[in-house]
């Protein structure tokens, strides 16, 4: 009975391995990784500039002697 439970759950262990590597596996999971982090970074740069026209903004005029 033990032999017939360890052999279905290698064939279950095959069917996941195959079912992982259909939907993608690593491959896809990298790329959505780096499509996240392409995104995080251009709206990182966006905030970034929007609050140096603010801080250049909000700074008193200095006159030139």
């Amino acid at each position: 009975m033990a032999q017939l439970a360890f052999l279905i759950s290698l064939v279950a262990l095959g069917i996941s391995i195959l079912a992982y590597q259909e939907a993608g596996g690593a491959k896809d999971l990298s790329k959505k990784v780096e499509s996240i982090r392409e995104d995080l970074r251009r709206e990182t740069a966006d905030s970034l500039s929007k609050l140096e026209k603010a801080l250049r903004s909000a700074e008193p005029a200095k006159s030139k002697p």
